[in-house]
C-alpha cells in the first residue's frame, strides 16, 4: 500500500481549539432509530410479561416484533434486570393458572430440553427419550459407548 494515494491531514497546532466530536446520537442497526423508546410502552410490555405473556405475545401486543425488545435488553441494564423480574413473575403465573398449560412436566424429557432443567430425573428421561429414537431409527452415529456395543 502506497502512502502517496491517501490525504494526509495536518496536526492541530498547539494555539487551535480542538473541537469535541459531535453530540449526535449514535444509531445502532443500519442507521435504523429504536423501536422501543416511549417509556409507557416500556412499561406495558413488563407489565404484560408478569402477567404470564410472552416476550413475543407482548411485544406483539405492543405491535413490534420480539427483537427491539432483545436489543434493549442487551443495551439497557436496567431494563435488562426490569425484564429478568417480569419473565420470573410471568413464569410463576403461568404456573398458578394451572397444570393444564404446563405441558413440559418434571421428570420428563421435555422438562430437560424445553426448561433445561438439570436434575437427575429429567436428564435420565430425556437420554432414555434419545436412546429410545436412537434403537428405532438404527442411529448410533451419537450413541453412548455402551449402547454402541
Amino acid at each position: 500500500m502506497t502512502t502517496a494515494l491517501l490525504p494526509l491531514r495536518p496536526a492541530p497546532a498547539d494555539d487551535e481549539p480542538r473541537t469535541a466530536a459531535p453530540a449526535v446520537p449514535v444509531r445502532r442497526g443500519r442507521g435504523r432509530p429504536p423501536a422501543l423508546t416511549n417509556p409507557e410502552q416500556i412499561e406495558q410490555l413488563l407489565t404484560d410479561i408478569s402477567r404470564g405473556a410472552t416476550v413475543a405475545e407482548a411485544a406483539a401486543s405492543a405491535g413490534l416484533s420480539r427483537t427491539p425488545v432483545y436489543n434493549l435488553r442487551q443495551h439497557d441494564s436496567v431494563f435488562a434486570a426490569a425484564l429478568t423480574l417480569a419473565q420470573k413473575a410471568g413464569k410463576q403465573a403461568r404456573r398458578a393458572a394451572g397444570p393444564e398449560l404446563q405441558v413440559d412436566q418434571h421428570g420428563t424429557e421435555s422438562s430437560y430440553t424445553k426448561r433445561r432443567c438439570p436434575c437427575e430425573p429429567c436428564r435420565a428421561a430425556g437420554t432414555q427419550a434419545r436412546n429410545r429414537r436412537r434403537a428405532a431409527t438404527g442411529d448410533t452415529t451419537n450413541a453412548p459407548a455402551a449402547a454402541a456395543a
